[in-house]
């Protein structure tokens, strides 16, 4: 199944802080992400459904690279296959600019979002050990993961 892809702006800013806040123990506001969709580096695609944003990703260029600042699906609309889609939709969004390598952290005990990002092609290339403290017991290393668009199998 598919759904249509938004490319979100500065309008959107509302309803992206209130999923993030859905979705992260330490979430973005509305006023920050308002700030990012101005930016012209900043590449931020949603999907919605039943007139709600059921899920975005967020991204920044530079240089040739870009990196996926977040992403985020609300609780109710996961196990439906719309990260894999926003990704890919990414991918094709940044080819269209010359982008060349994708990269992202993740915590290192988010099995959910490691599955997806290693099922679209990421690997690992390293470690911040203890990065992620909010909201945790126990700290966890981030895991740096990086996908050469060129090569993509997307």
């Amino acid at each position: 199944m598919s759904f249509p892809m938004l490319v979100l702006n500065a309008r959107d800013a509302g309803r992206m802080g209130a999923l993030h806040m859905r979705c992260f123990s330490d979430p973005w506001s509305a006023v920050s992400f308002r700030g990012l969709l101005l930016d012209s580096s900043i590449v931020s695609l949603g999907i919605e459904m039943g007139g709600e944003l059921a899920a975005f990703v967020q991204a920044q260029t530079v240089a040739g690279e870009a990196d996926i600042l977040t992403i985020a699906t609300g609780p109710e609309f996961r196990r439906r296959g719309l990260g894999t889609m926003l990704i890919r939709g990414l991918i094709s969004r940044l080819g269209e600019r010359g982008i060349s390598r994708l990269t992202l952290e993740v915590a290192e005990d988010n099995g959910a979002a490691r599955a997806l990002y290693e099922a679209v092609g990421f690997t690992e290339d390293g470690r911040r050990p203890r990065y992620y403290t909010s909201g945790r017991e126990l700290p966890a290393d981030a895991v740096l993961m990086s996908m050469d668009l060129g090569l993509s199998q997307m």
